[in-house]
């Protein structure tokens, strides 16, 4: 009994019926003209890859274990673990697009009642207790709130209506290997 596979119109055409000329559609000489769809505008070059395949392939991740001996006046016998991750220049270039944090903004929110208020406090410590301090520093309290809060809006409006667009073009952009230019194909 012999098994026999399905014609595929893309690689059983002309090429394998024999005979010099004939070509199949993938290996079909092109006009020199013609723009294939992932290579480079810049150098015309098909050495390209997808910026989410360059970053990936420049990261390594590592694990090591070392050891020293040492003498002073005995002898001292030390060891360690090291893990990490390395990462190459070209995958630090094709990162994608980082996400905002909230750090700013919760650190803001949770010592600026100490910040606003400590210069004040410090002022009615020694100039005696008065109204005009402690007004000026809840009116600095306030108003670092608002700034913190305000920074949080920020990141949440970024991380959701900015940062997938960005991220979306980034994980269709393709570089060409040979000149570094970043493109959409």
């Amino acid at each position: 009994m012999r098994l026999r596979q399905p014609a595929n119109p893309t690689t059983d055409l002309e090429a394998n019926q024999g005979g010099r000329g004939h070509w199949s559609v993938v290996c079909a000489p092109r006009d020199e003209n013609q723009r294939i769809p992932y290579s480079c505008p810049a150098c015309k070059s098909e050495n390209t890859q997808r910026l989410s395949t360059v970053h990936m392939t420049g990261l390594s991740q590592f694990s090591a274990v070392t050891s020293g001996i040492g003498w002073t006046g005995t002898p001292i016998l030390v060891g360690g673990w090291t893990t990490g991750i390395s990462q190459t220049q070209l995958s630090q270039v094709a990162a994608p697009p980082t996400k905002r944090t909230y750090s700013r903004g919760l650190l803001l929110l949770f010592s600026g009642p100490l910040i606003g208020a400590a210069p004040f406090a410090i002022m009615e410590h020694l100039h005696g207790p008065s109204q005009t301090y402690e007004l000026l520093a809840a009116i600095v309290v306030i108003l670092l709130e608002i700034g913190a809060i305000a920074s949080l809006l920020r990141g949440v409006a970024y991380n959701k209506n900015v940062w997938p667009e960005l991220f979306h073009k980034w994980q269709s952009c393709v570089m060409c290997l040979r000149c570094g230019q970043v493109f959409h194909p």
